[in-house]
């Protein structure tokens, strides 16, 4: 029912469910250290990466492809991961390659970045792979008691707010700072661990495909420019 749902009906309900990047004003930010944040991580066209950049968005394509994906090489390293779905007769390839090719990030290399066990990363709980003290250091309002985007540094919010429309895409909720948002801020703010953009968004992509109830369409400039 639910594959059924996110096809049909798009022209008057995808509107509804679609998570779309903005503009971020680089030049403000990096006064103030937010821009370097992202070149440190090679994540800079993150910034860039938005509405204003893409001129035509094809919904219902984009909607037919999350509705029948499926993981590739999953057990495997994730630079090797693809996600597939199908536009029509067509096969439309998520892949580190092919999101390089349109985004150009990570761009320190496929080599300086530390890859995520899928479960681990997209755990609500802090878990053995996570940075040592992470939520102290990344609620420093509440010396790492808290969950509120109140117990952010300044500096924090301002990150977790970007992230939540380019990193860690999701609907509603911006108040709660949940543990994936926290191994980002951490990454952010610390520069460790060095996490793959691409990786966070394959993996992202995947758990709305597998999370039904979210109901939403995150990357949607993205995946739109990877299936057309």
């Amino acid at each position: 029912m639910w594959k059924w749902k996110m096809v049909m009906g798009v022209s008057t309900h995808v509107l509804e469910r679609l998570v779309c990047e903005r503009a971020v004003n680089v030049g403000e930010f990096r006064t103030i250290g937010i821009t370097q944040r992202f070149e440190e991580l090679g994540w800079e066209r993150v910034l860039y990466w938005c509405v204003d950049i893409t001129s035509r968005v094809y919904l219902v394509a984009v909607c037919e492809w999350l509705s029948n994906l499926r993981f590739d090489n999953s057990d495997r390293p994730a630079p090797t991961w693809k996600v597939i779905g199908n536009i029509g007769k067509n096969h439309m390839i998520m892949s580190f390659e092919h999101m390089n090719a349109i985004a150009r990030l990570d761009s320190l290399g496929v080599e300086a970045y530390d890859y995520n066990v899928y479960d681990r990363f997209l755990d609500n709980k802090t878990n053995t792979a996570d940075p040592d003290k992470m939520l102290a250091a990344v609620f420093q309002g509440s010396g790492g008691t808290g969950e509120s985007r109140n117990d952010l540094s300044l500096e924090g919010r301002i990150l977790q707010g970007i992230s939540l429309e380019h990193v860690m895409v999701r609907f509603g909720d911006h108040g709660k700072v949940k543990a994936p948002d926290c191994r980002v801020l951490h990454a952010l703010l610390y520069g460790t661990p060095r996490l793959s953009w691409w990786q966070i968004v394959m993996m992202n992509t995947w758990d709305t495909r597998e999370s039904c109830t979210r109901k939403m369409i995150p990357y949607v400039w993205l995946i739109d420019d990877s299936a057309t």
